[in-house]
């Protein structure tokens, strides 16, 4: 739903060589540069750097780690920006760790935080709180913030006004609210960005899926996953690849239900989601008996079987 990290303190590529450039024409010159501007920290640059490419690598865990060295380096500085981008961040992983209520706790901080400083809350911190209100089914409050954001004068970015539209439709699907899905739907257009634009084929095919259109709904998830994964969200492009399996099950297409299932698994596997993997394989399994295609029953077995070795060689809570 939400995976970017701020990026305050990390020097990306062309950061870096900027600053290749800068160390080799400094060094032809017989004095030293003159420094312009606050010195940095170099722990805390380091710090964040270390944690967006544990991020960028699906390393949530260690991505965690550095992202609380972060805070408390920032808090050593006492620079509010920087606790702020690091508990933002620290939130970020948290929540694709599926640890939502830890994640929840560390934004309700950076809200203390923006208190302290007197400022306003940013539209970024009001999103974030409400997509893990959502994730932790407190969805009236997450449709209030909704609400916030979208009414706020002056207004949020279109981006963020797209995904709280997002979001408002998948609450709206939970509660069983075909209207204000359908409204959800309305409002994000079509959108050009290919994010949005699986953003709206998810909700699409959940409209699909409770108007018991399965055939619908299949090709409405088969298009989301498309987008996502040109868009490297590979987290969110698993869930919905399990949700083109579930529709497959429901239009009766068993087969493809199946590989739908083996997709999903195997990807959550390799990127960690243990128990979203076997869920997904054991149903790749079970519906591809019902289909009567040994040869996926066989594969699914095999990734089960990795899944069972990895799990046992890991330390306890160490699963995504």
């Amino acid at each position: 739903m939400i995976s970017y990290l701020r990026a305050r303190y990390w020097i990306g590529p062309i950061g870096l060589i900027l600053a290749a450039v800068i160390l080799t024409v400094s060094g032809c010159g017989s004095s030293p540069p003159k420094q312009t501007g606050p010195a940095a920290d170099a722990d805390l640059e380091r710090f964040n750097r270390a944690g967006r490419l544990a991020f960028d690598k699906g390393r949530l865990q260690q991505a965690a780690s550095f992202y609380r060295k972060a805070l408390e380096r920032a808090y050593v500085r006492d620079d509010t920006a920087a606790i702020l981008d690091a508990q933002y961040n620290l939130a970020i992983c948290l929540m694709n760790l599926q640890a939502y209520e830890e994640a929840l706790e560390v934004v309700l901080q950076a809200d203390s935080e923006t208190v302290i400083a007197g400022d306003d809350r940013s539209f970024d911190l009001l999103f974030l709180e409400a997509t893990l209100r959502y994730h932790n089914r407190d969805l009236d409050e997450a449709w209030k913030i909704s609400e916030q954001i979208l009414s706020a004068a002056p207004p949020a970015s279109s981006v963020i006004q797209s995904k709280t539209h997002y979001l408002r439709g998948l609450i709206a699907n939970h509660q069983g609210d075909l209207g204000q899905l359908r409204a959800a739907i309305a409002s994000l257009g079509q959108p050009q960005q290919p994010q949005l634009r699986a953003d709206r084929q998810e909700l699409a095919g959940h409209l699909a899926m409770a108007e018991r259109h399965w055939d619908v709904a299949m090709k409405a998830f088969d298009s989301a996953v498309r987008l996502r994964r040109e868009t490297l969200d590979y987290r969110e492009m698993v869930n919905v690849l399990a949700l083109a399996g579930s529709a497959g099950e429901k239009a009766g297409r068993a087969r493809e239900a199946s590989i739908r299932y083996l997709r999903a698994g195997r990807s959550a596997l390799l990127q960690g989601m243990f128990d979203k993997a076997r869920k997904w394989l054991l149903r790749a399994e079970q519906t591809a008996g019902t289909a009567g295609d040994t040869q996926i029953v066989a594969e699914s077995r095999i990734y089960l079987g990795q899944l069972q070795e990895l799990s046992e060689a890991l330390p306890s809570g160490s699963a995504q």
